[in-house]
């Protein structure tokens, strides 16, 4: 009885370090620990719609492969932006939106932000580019104030 229970958990160890080792090795595993606070701070935030993380963020901004859409007043935006954004305030939506149809076609990706985690207007722009037809279209939650707090540059101006 006792070789057995220590055979039983010999090979249940045994298949879990195995586990553990493939999943470390798939480009594609599953994580092991997650941000669920944050995911779950996400959802709640966008109704639902696509969100992203500092981090994811800043990879997106680093790697240049998506154009940020600052989704505040235009006056905030020139006061300080994500450097490469685009300004498109949610409330002027259908004066600006044909100045930079072009540009959002163009951009493989669409990460919407505005002021920070209590601004919803990221969420209404991201609501308007959907219906607008694009389909890359994610939100930056934290927004202009996490990207900061974060240390990220930010810059002034007009585009």
């Amino acid at each position: 009885m006792k070789r057995s229970l220590l055979q039983a958990i010999t090979i249940i160890l045994l298949s879990g370090v195995f586990g553990l080792a493939v999943n470390g090795l798939r480009a594609d595993g599953i994580p092991l620990v997650e941000r669920w606070q944050e995911k779950v701070l996400n959802e709640q935030l966008t109704g639902g719609l696509p969100a992203i993380s500092l981090k994811e963020a800043k990879e997106a901004h680093a790697n240049g492969d998506a154009l940020f859409v600052d989704a505040r007043e235009a006056a905030f935006y020139e006061e300080e932006h994500i450097p490469g954004a685009v300004s498109l305030p949610v409330e002027d939506f259908e004066k600006d939106f044909p100045r930079l149809q072009e540009q959002l076609l163009a951009a493989p990706r669409l990460i919407t932000y505005c002021d920070g985690a209590s601004c919803e207007m990221s969420v209404e722009l991201t609501e308007k580019l959907l219906f607008a037809g694009f389909n890359q279209v994610e939100i930056f939650t934290g927004g202009i104030q996490q990207w900061k707090a974060a240390g990220q540059p930010v810059i002034s101006g007009k585009n």
